[in-house]
């Protein structure tokens, strides 16, 4: 997991991979300049077909291996019945790979994951191997482009994984959400449904590069999906959601 989410230079491996440098493609950071690797690729039908088997031999025999993922009321995803958007909070880069282990094989293949594009995305070598293994794509955290690139994705008929606290905590402890989330929601008429991950930060907290010994117990908590309401804003919507997560963490 963490050569995969927190990889600090390019191995040989990736380095041996230069069609996905050549395909990855990039674009200037409107606000400073900076490239952003998009991964456009990775959401195409062989490389989702790739990603699902990289999963199920790689993620999951590690994730059951380090870790002991208890997974509660799932089951409310059946009745959404199109896409929507996931929110959960965020401690650990553990947080990503244990929800897609929750989501199980079927439910997760169309799941895209949003990631900060000033670190996941700033370089082709870490854009291309989480985008291809995790299914993240980038985000901005000031905003910009990343709205219409989360639209675009709800719209395709992908459901968005979101940390709206706009990265990890470094204390355990919930912040508040940004509006983020809430907005496209709003935008798209999709639902929210709230997800509470508990034990990730204990298991490997921030600075740290792999689990802790032991297989550390983590429990994945679904909500009942919240949807707009009428002539409701984000800002009024993201103290909903906020709430949802925080009652699934205080009772998981």
């Amino acid at each position: 997991m963490a050569m995969l989410m927190g990889i600090p230079r390019p191995t040989r491996i990736v380095r041996a991979l230069p069609l996905l440098r050549k395909h990855s493609g990039s674009a200037p950071d409107p606000d400073d300049g900076r490239a952003v690797h998009r991964n456009d690729w990775v959401r195409s039908g062989p490389a989702t077909a790739v990603r699902s088997v990289l999963q199920r031999v790689l993620l999951t025999p590690v994730l059951r291996a380090e870790l002991t993922i208890h997974v509660h009321d799932v089951e409310v995803l059946e009745r959404l019945g199109g896409p929507a958007v996931l929110v959960a909070n965020h401690s650990s880069h553990l947080d990503a790979p244990v929800l897609l282990e929750a989501l199980g094989p079927r439910r997760r293949r169309r799941i895209a994951i949003a990631a900060a594009a000033d670190y996941f995305f700033d370089v082709w070598w870490r854009a291309a191997p989480s985008g291809l293994v995790i299914g993240t794509f980038p985000l901005e955290r000031r905003g910009a482009a990343g709205a219409s690139a989360s639209s675009r994705l709800l719209a395709d008929g992908w459901s968005l994984v979101m940390f709206p606290e706009g990265g990890r905590s470094y204390t355990g402890e919930m912040r508040p959400f940004k509006k983020g989330a809430a907005y496209l929601a709003l935008e798209a008429g999709v639902p929210v449904v709230p997800i509470a991950l508990r034990g990730t930060y204990d298991a490997m907290p921030p600075k740290k590069n792999w689990p802790v010994k032991g297989r550390p117990p983590i429990h994945v908590t679904f909500g009942e999906p919240l949807y707009g309401r009428a002539g409701e804003r984000a800002g009024d919507f993201t103290p909903r959601i906020e709430e949802a997560v925080a009652k699934l963490l205080a009772n998981s």
